[in-house]
């Protein structure tokens, strides 16, 4: 191979490589900026779908709040800027999750205290179900030998009507 071919073929690999990088990174920054869409797509909820996010709906008016969430990413507004648009123009019901401030604090503290109530009241339950069988073991021969004789009482009682 004389230094001619060798310095053509260096050239194609370094050529090559640099395709291979710029493609990489072109398709690097689509795929986030796709995953940003999304990500904010995900945090807004569909105005005429029931329960459902614009990420998730497949309504006319979902799949054209996202064109707006890409075209605004692409213009350079953040998450931040983008979710104010979209509230100034829908209201706070647009929000897939309520804003923690004002009485909405509720929403995010009531459903702990419901687990920790919860689990109070479970641990209380166990806990006199289990003292209540402590009482029952205490004196069990006690209790069966009164309902043992009332129960032979109650059996002599019908033998001697049934003999008489």
């Amino acid at each position: 191979m004389n230094t001619k071919n060798l310095g053509i073929s260096i050239f194609l690999l370094v050529l090559t490589s640099m395709a291979i990088v710029l493609t990489q990174s072109h398709y690097a920054d689509a795929e986030s900026l796709d995953d940003r869409v999304n990500e904010v797509s995900h945090s807004l909820m569909c105005p005429v779908c029931q329960g459902q996010s614009v990420a998730e709906s497949n309504s006319n008016l979902a799949q054209d709040m996202r064109q707006i969430i890409r075209k605004k990413l692409q213009e350079g507004e953040s998450k931040e800027q983008i979710i104010a648009y979209f509230v100034n123009r829908y209201g706070e019901t647009i929000l897939a999750a309520p804003p923690a401030k004002g009485m909405n604090w509720l929403l995010w503290i009531l459903p702990a205290l419901a687990v920790v109530a919860g689990g109070l009241g479970i641990g209380l339950f166990l806990y006199k179900s289990g003292s209540g069988k402590q009482a029952n073991k205490s004196n069990p021969d006690e209790i069966t030998k009164v309902t043992d004789s009332d129960y032979m009482k109650q059996i002599d009682e019908e033998l001697t009507r049934h003999e008489s």
